[in-house]
């Protein structure tokens, strides 16, 4: 038996039944007992709609429940003057009810800011009990209590990531060593 739908011509198993092929656009018979289905192609109008739906659910969700205060996006906004920056030296304090995480200092080696806002990152490196740790911290995270600057970035190195400074010279140490003894 021989079905055309899209202007293919396929052969289609024996036992398949009208209905069957009527809901789908036509099947393909293998060697064995199987019937392989073949959907038709996506119309492409609705993922448009289904795109904007996904933003808006986003922009909801970041402002009722991740980001109520506004400062965890005014941290990522490069438009704010005190937006967090590569170089920067940072204290991530957790929330002690939920996790039970010490709260970490380390210099930012990058910050992912992405399409979608909720999942924007840092990395953050720090010398702890002379083993150098790197730390990616989700800003958004319901886990985190609060971010404070506690050294803003000379502008000297201006690069977007500073991953060259692992296993150099310019490499952090203990950095919360390192401001106490400044104070």
């Amino acid at each position: 038996m021989l079905s055309r739908a899209s202007g293919i011509t396929v052969k289609t198993a024996s036992r398949v039944s009208p209905a069957l092929l009527a809901r789908r656009c036509y099947q393909v018979p293998t060697g064995t007992r199987k019937v392989l289905p073949i959907y038709p192609p996506v119309d492409p109008t609705p993922s448009v709609k289904n795109a904007t739906l996904l933003k808006n659910l986003s922009s909801i969700d970041l402002k009722e429940k991740l980001d109520k205060d506004g400062w965890r996006f005014k941290l990522i906004d490069k438009h704010n003057k005190d937006c967090i920056k590569v170089g920067d030296v940072i204290r991530v304090i957790y929330n002690k009810e939920k996790c039970s995480y010490d709260n970490f200092v380390g210099y930012i080696l990058s910050v992912d800011r992405k399409e979608q806002v909720q999942d924007a990152s840092v990395l953050l490196r720090n010398q702890v009990s002379k083993v150098m740790v790197e730390v990616r911290v989700p800003l958004f995270s319901p886990l985190v209590e609060r971010v404070d600057m506690l050294k803003k970035a000379d502008g000297s190195r201006k690069r977007n990531k500073h991953y060259y400074i692992r296993g150099t010279k310019l490499d952090v140490g203990n950095l919360e060593s390192k401001l106490r003894k400044k104070k």
